[in-house]
């Protein structure tokens, strides 16, 4: 099986991603983003989900050549217009000033709208803790979970993201869908012809299943019953209800080419601790070492900083049908 620096695999999906009709300024943090997350070793989200960039940026369902741009500010909020682009250039040109404000307030606030998939939510807030600031993203998506007691599709996966900054070089970051597990495991499942554990998906008719192709065709299920539901509707109040974007119900579909753009919104709040408590990092050390020691107990965070070195020092496995899928798909047609 090939193996791949990230460099490699971030030059990869640039020229992928230019080849399928990407601005340079787009494909270039997208990339980065992707690379990062084969680092961490959450390929569903990596080069497991360049294909359908690839695909949305054929059927115009991402605007290729987007031009994002800020058109509200005050001293401490920042609203982006993502242009029907990627979040993550939207994301971009506004960081700065989300950083700046955000230590000239104490906390400040980013919502960006006509945006879409944002990927992987802690790849943003890890950036921020890297600056010192404790963060929090919400991301809405399109339908694929079922409201608690519900039979069918109303909200997204609905991430959401908390970065905070530690003692070494890698911050804390907790990561997570508000489904029960990710849409792209029922995908990859359905695919290996394997079947999915209970208490993760329904059937079209309402019913629990652990066929993921029936789940696929009826809804996933919420974290925890109805707090991941209140959690879910939280964050589409958050990403799209907030920005004026789409809600869940309301965005086309992320895994197809059809509908159009799904203007789904995100919302990333910063939070400078130097503002409100002089010895921030010292005392989350304290409490990291008091919630681990003599305890079998991994801060979140961990595991993925462990696959970056490993990746950085060794490269990333990667199939050959996998490098031949994103070949064919960013031909140029």
């Amino acid at each position: 099986m090939p193996v791949l620096s990230l460099k490699e695999i971030e030059s990869l999906c640039s020229d992928a991603l230019k080849r399928a009709g990407a601005s340079d300024a787009q494909a270039a943090i997208v990339a980065e983003e992707i690379a990062e997350a084969e680092a961490e070793g959450i390929r569903n989200v990596g080069l497991g989900y360049l294909h359908l960039y690839l695909k949305h940026l054929r059927c115009g369902k991402v605007n290729p050549h987007a031009q994002p741009h800020i058109v509200k500010t005050s001293d401490a909020t920042t609203v982006v217009n993502a242009d029907f682009g990627f979040c993550h250039h939207a994301y971009l040109i506004a960081e700065q000033r989300l950083i700046e404000t955000a230590k000239a307030q104490g906390v400040a606030l980013m919502s960006i709208h006509q945006s879409s998939s944002a990927g992987v939510l802690g790849w943003f807030v890890r950036r921020l803790a890297q600056e010192g600031l404790v963060s929090l993203m919400f991301a809405n998506s399109s339908k694929a979970v079922a409201a608690h007691g519900g039979k069918v599709p109303f909200f997204g996966t609905n991430p959401f993201a908390f970065g905070a900054p530690r003692g070494s070089d890698e911050p804390l970051v907790i990561d997570m869908a508000t489904a029960s597990t990710a849409r792209v495991n029922l995908v990859r499942a359905a695919a290996e012809g394997r079947d999915i554990e209970p208490g993760h998906a329904i059937d079209p008719e309402g019913n629990p299943t652990t066929d993921p192709a029936a789940g696929l065709k009826g809804a996933q299920l919420p974290v925890g019953g109805p707090k991941g539901f209140g959690l879910g509707l939280m964050v589409d109040i958050l990403g799209g209800v907030l920005t004026g974007s789409n809600c869940s119900y309301e965005a086309s579909m992320f895994a197809t080419t059809e509908g159009g753009p799904p203007n789904v919104g995100q919302t990333i709040i910063a939070i400078d601790p130097a503002f409100y408590s002089d010895d921030f990092v010292s005392h989350l050390e304290t409490m990291c070492t008091a919630l681990t020691d003599g305890n079998d107990v991994r801060i979140p965070g961990e595991r993925r900083a462990q696959a970056r070195a490993h990746h950085r020092d060794n490269g990333v496995e990667v199939p050959e049908s996998l490098l031949e899928q994103i070949e064919s798909l960013s031909a140029k047609q």
